[in-house]
C-alpha cells in the first residue's frame, strides 16, 4: 500500500537470509548485544517513569523495569557461568602504593 502511494517502506531483508549452518557471530558477542539493549530498555522505561504524569501509567512502568532488569540476571548469569563476564573496574588501593614507595 505504501509503495503503491509513492511512499517509502521498509526495507525486505530477504535477500540476507543464508543457507549456512555456522554462526556469523559468537554467542558472547550476541549475549552482550542483547544486554546492552536490555539495560537500554530499563533506562528508557525509567526515564518515562521519571516523566509520566499519570499514577498508572507509573506503576507499569516500574513492573516493566523489574521484568527487564529479571530478564538481565539471567543474562548476566549466563555470562557467569560460562566466564564471559570480565572482572569490573576497580580503584587503586592508594594505601597499599604509598606503602610500597615508603620502603
Amino acid at each position: 500500500m505504501l509503495t503503491e502511494s509513492d511512499l517509502p517502506s521498509a526495507v525486505k531483508l530477504d535477500d540476507q537470509v543464508t543457507n549456512t549452518t555456522i554462526p556469523a557471530f559468537s554467542d558472547k558477542l550476541m549475549l552482550f548485544h542483547i544486554l546492552n539493549l536490555l539495560s537500554t530498555a530499563a533506562g528508557y522505561y525509567g526515564a518515562a517513569l521519571a516523566l509520566s504524569q499519570r499514577r498508572d501509567l507509573g506503576t507499569t512502568y516500574f513492573s516493566m523495569i523489574i521484568e527487564v532488569l529479571k530478564y538481565a540476571e539471567d543474562g548476566i548469569n549466563i555470562m557467569i557461568k560460562n566466564g564471559w563476564m570480565e572482572e569490573p573496574p576497580t580503584f587503586v588501593d592508594r594505601d597499599r602504593l604509598s606503602k610500597k614507595k615508603k620502603k
